[in-house]
């Protein structure tokens, strides 16, 4: 078998052309080259050079061999990146959502049913996540609605509510219910990294002036000393995770009620069948509380 480190020597040499220029650019002694290529020689059975007083040049052989030295090192390449792709394939739940409310929950189940395997996730539309389900980007994902995909198995997770948080000196606060609609003009505190519900805001009160934010953190310090609005949603209400010194008034549009599903391929249901045991029974508020911060 051929070494690799004689390949890339024969690429080099074929690239630069002298000795003493490839010996120069990887540090290598001229008589420690020409060692390896006449190894490489050796090792082919074949004459690969035509040598001159102290200079070598490839002949049509190692101009050949070069050619294929660069195509066997390019799928060498690819074949470990497939291997390792696979291997990590094998140890990586992959993930996706809508929202992160489910995917905490899903999260925190997997890592009960899965000590050992690593899980990554990713918040997209329901749209990307389909077809990344079926072209084996995910193994699960989330979806706000039931997919249309019959092959696909889904399972009811849970639902959520959409709500407004207001400050008491608002003028909201008064006001039973609020449509997406009626937040045109206002100034509104947004968290950006909440999947749909960062779309279905910007597409139903286009003219709100939304004063995005990207660190959650930074959002909730701000959502507790401003006068902005802001949302928040039944879940994180009752878990004592909103935000503080302001009234929740629901969100009035249907759109804002969601069921979420569970959704993989027909084909790998048994692989997640004790997490789909599992939906939609619920976690002790404490279990998700302490998941969540």
């Amino acid at each position: 078998m051929i070494e690799t480190y004689l390949w890339k020597q024969l690429i080099a040499l074929a690239k630069y052309g002298t000795l003493s220029e490839v010996a120069n650019r990887i540090n290598l002694s001229q008589s420690a080259l020409s060692r390896s290529m006449q190894k490489l020689e050796q090792s082919i059975g074949v004459e690969l050079f035509i040598r001159k007083k102290n200079s070598i040049a490839l002949n049509d052989n190692g101009i050949l061999a070069a050619q294929y030295a660069e195509k066997i090192l390019a799928l060498t390449d690819e074949a470990l990146e497939k291997i390792r792709e696979f291997d990590r394939k094998n140890h990586t739940i992959f993930i996706g959502s809508c929202a992160p409310v489910p995917l905490h929950e899903i999260i925190f189940l997997l890592t009960q049913d899965f000590p050992d395997v690593s899980i990554h996730s990713e918040l997209k539309d329901d749209q990307y996540l389909i077809s990344g389900l079926q072209n084996d980007l995910f193994n699960l994902i989330i979806l706000h609605e039931s997919p249309a995909d019959k092959n696909l198995f889904r399972l009811k997770c849970g639902s959520e509510k959409l709500f407004l948080a207001v400050p008491h000196e608002h003028h909201f606060a008064t006001k039973d219910g609020i449509f997406l609609e009626e937040l045109n003009g206002e100034k509104i505190l947004l968290y950006s990294k909440i999947g749909f519900w960062y779309h279905l805001c910007l597409q139903k009160a286009p003219n709100a002036k939304f004063l995005m934010q990207s660190e959650r953190d930074v959002f909730k310090e701000l959502v507790e000393v401003s006068p902005f609005l802001s949302f928040t949603t039944d879940f994180l209400i009752k878990a004592g995770l909103a935000q503080k010194n302001c009234v929740y008034k629901p969100i009035l549009n249907a759109e804002a009620n969601v069921t979420y599903y569970c959704v993989c391929k027909s084909n790998q249901k048994n692989l997640f069948k004790n997490l789909f045991a599992k939906l939609p029974v619920k976690n002790s508020s404490n279990q998700k509380l302490a998941y969540l911060l």
